[in-house]
């Protein structure tokens, strides 16, 4: 009885993306620094139009409402400059992230999944990209139109995408071309392995191809190369009931348990009382630690 209140009673707080923005103070280099909660969920897009901002998710998912997304423009006189870490940009009819005019701005490690686009660029668009899924969306993971933008990527990974990356060309009308990326510089065109992507759990299963596939020159907290996309995984098992190894011990880590053992996609970690089976006892074992 007192799982299933849990369970019933479990709902992520939701918080607009744009009222974060108004009111993130700036930082550094940055007018707006934006630190998200990994576990609220943040609804709507975002338009800037000036100045540089920061966004680090902390693997929290921006729910886009099947709106528009994240688009960045600047013009001659004043560029405009967007830096974004570790977020699940997903759930709209249009675009992920957009960026045009005279823009620029690194992507790192953010999962860009179910939308129309992933990416688009424009005109001048200066923009870097590392560790990034770009998976199950209906047009395109990346766009790019007119020659001008610039893109540099690595150590990312597209999948199930309509087209995975195309370029429309001055003049071509709506004819687009598939533009190649350089496999050897990290690319992957292989399934992320999401622990359940139905149900929003962005989690990579233990033998997802993007774990420390990522930049070698970055490593993750367990001091392994990086992995590719928002989440990272962690097999070692060192913090108790930390299913999704967000450094707290609560009832996400049940829903976490529940799915496993639902869809019987687990790891040794979900096996909490040693017994070699996933199953209600070691749900149960996982409500005590909490409870107690």
């Amino acid at each position: 009885m007192i799982i299933i209140m849990l369970l019933i009673s479990i709902s992520l707080h939701a918080l607009s993306l744009q009222e974060v923005y108004d009111n993130a103070d700036s930082f550094g280099e940055y007018d707006k620094y934006l630190i998200l909660s990994n576990d609220t969920i943040y609804t709507g897009g975002l338009g800037l139009y000036e100045g540089k901002t920061f966004i680090d998710c902390n693997g929290s998912i921006i729910n886009l409402q099947d709106g528009n997304g994240i688009w960045v423009y600047g013009d001659e006189n004043n560029t405009t400059n967007l830096d974004i870490q570790e977020c699940i940009i997903t759930n709209s009819l249009y675009f992920g992230l957009s960026y045009s005019g005279e823009s620029n701005g690194n992507i790192i490690n953010c999962n860009l999944v179910n939308t129309n686009f992933g990416l688009k660029l424009f005109d001048n668009a200066n923009i870097s990209v590392n560790n990034s899924i770009f998976s199950s969306n209906n047009s395109m993971g990346i766009a790019i139109y007119t020659e001008n933008p610039i893109l540099n990527i690595s150590y990312s990974l597209f999948w199930n995408n309509e087209d995975n990356h195309l370029e429309n060309c001055p003049g071509w009308g709506n004819i687009w071309t598939q533009f190649e990326l350089d496999p050897g510089f990290g690319i992957i065109y292989s399934d992320p392995l999401f622990i359940d992507i139905n149900h929003w759990d962005f989690n990579i299963n233990y033998d997802s191809p993007c774990i420390n596939s990522g930049d070698p020159l970055m490593y993750d907290l367990d001091g392994s190369i990086s992995d590719i996309g928002a989440l990272k995984f962690n097999l070692n098992c060192s913090n108790f009931g930390d299913l999704n190894n967000d450094n707290d011990i609560n009832i996400l880590d049940i829903i976490n348990l529940v799915n496993c053992i639902l869809y019987e996609e687990c790891n040794v970690c979900s096996d909490l009382n040693y017994d070699g089976i996933y199953n209600l006892l070691d749900i149960i074992n996982l409500v005590n630690f909490i409870l107690n």
